[in-house]
């Protein structure tokens, strides 16, 4: 009987515990309708009843602390799974970000580079070409054109892509993005660029061209300006040709040229005869519009290859590359009557002036350009020293 009273709230507690406690309810009760049928001792049913009632007590307040800790255990299990989804996120958009970072900080350092060597180049094409090959590099963009409204240069590369002057800002139109160059408020050109058939439709890939043009617009603006700035330094305000020193470069340049490929050369000097007259009498000012239509006359009669510049005073110089002597004398000689023809207006008075000549060739009377400069030189001293207005060949 004893074994009973024990059994019966085992069986009870392994049936509670494995299958719920409904179960093991029921269990107690058909444990307690035997009991009360087959032994009807009071004091053994009672004690059976006792240890399956406590064993029901036991049980409930074991499953509410099961339950508890369930509950306790699914929030902090969920609560885990939000965090590491959070985190998943975060890190995703990390990535993201640092993909991006990494990318715009590939292009910062790209235009950088592309700045400095940018703002080396006087020439304004050399460095439209610069740009040229960074598009081709960054996007693959090959159809690119460019206009500077000053003195109206056009360059471009591939197909000529049609330029909207007038825009003040980013301005698409079908398949080309027109951006604007300024500095300030003051636009000098526009930058064409048609976008590849694969990116029409990509508005990213739009909006990284655009960046990537407006961080090269101050090293262009550097550019240009140092273009000016450096033909400025090197051009006579007066008469609008070149000045002595950069003609001294040209020369040792044309030297240089001539000596490696056993080519020729030929130097003009020139003088305005009795200049100092014409200050005298009619004043600086007249002497300024001399000088002016005197280089005139001398720019109209030479060709892009040849290079002029005011030596000094009232002093010109030419180099004349590749030039054949006798052709060369006959030119000269339409120059020197063209001056002499020309009627110069100064206020109320016309006035006409005269210029005297020489000329030397390299390597026929020197054989360094210091040698042929200083043979020419000479020329125009001997046309002064006899009569003037003339020209006169070194012999």
């Amino acid at each position: 009987m004893e074994r009973i009273i024990i059994i019966a709230p085992l069986l009870t507690f392994f049936i509670g515990y494995n299958f719920g406690i409904i179960f093991s309810r029921m269990v107690a009760i058909l444990s307690i309708i035997v009991l009360i049928i087959f032994y009807p001792s009071h004091i053994i049913a009672s004690a059976v009843i006792c240890a399956l009632l406590l064993t029901e007590i036991f049980l409930e307040k074991f499953y509410k602390q099961m339950n508890s800790l369930r509950q306790n255990y699914n929030g902090i299990l969920n609560g885990l799974v939000n965090d590491l989804a959070s985190l998943k996120k975060d890190s995703d958009m990390a990535k993201i970000s640092l993909s991006g970072n990494e990318k715009a900080i590939k292009n910062i350092l790209h235009i950088y580079e592309l700045s400095k060597d940018i703002a080396g180049y006087v020439d304004i094409e050399k460095m439209f070409n610069l740009i040229v090959k960074s598009l081709d590099e960054q996007f693959t963009i090959k159809d690119i054109s460019m206009r500077i409204f000053d003195n109206n240069k056009l360059f471009h590369n591939g197909t000529q892509v049609n330029i909207e002057e007038n825009v003040k800002s980013q301005k698409v139109v079908g398949n080309v993005i027109n951006l604007p160059l300024s500095i300030g408020e003051i636009f000098f050109g526009v930058i064409a660029v048609k976008i590849p058939v694969l990116y029409e439709k990509d508005t990213e890939f739009f909006d990284e061209i655009s960046a990537f043009v407006e961080e090269l617009n101050i090293a262009i603006q550097r550019a240009i300006l140092h273009s000016k700035v450096e033909a400025m330094s090197r051009t006579d305000g007066l008469t609008g040709l070149n000045r002595r020193g950069y003609f001294n470069e040209r020369l040792k340049e044309e030297e240089f040229r001539a000596k490696r490929w056993k080519g020729k050369f030929s130097i003009l000097m020139m003088d305005i005869d009795h200049f100092k007259n014409v200050n005298d009498t009619y004043g600086h000012q007249a002497g300024d519009t001399v000088l002016k239509t005197i280089s005139e006359i001398l720019k109209s009669f030479i060709y892009e290859t040849d290079f002029a510049a005011r030596y000094g005073g009232e002093e010109f110089v030419v180099i004349f590359p590749q030039t054949d002597p006798s052709g060369l004398k006959i030119k000269v000689d339409k120059i020197r009557q063209k001056i002499e023809e020309t009627e110069i207006i100064v206020g109320l008075e016309k006035l006409k002036v005269t210029a005297s000549f020489g000329i030397a060739h390299y390597p026929k009377d020197g054989f360094t350009s210091d040698e042929v400069l200083k043979k020419a030189d000479m020329s125009l001293y001997k046309s002064k020293e006899t009569g003037r207005n003339k020209v006169t060949e070194c012999e």
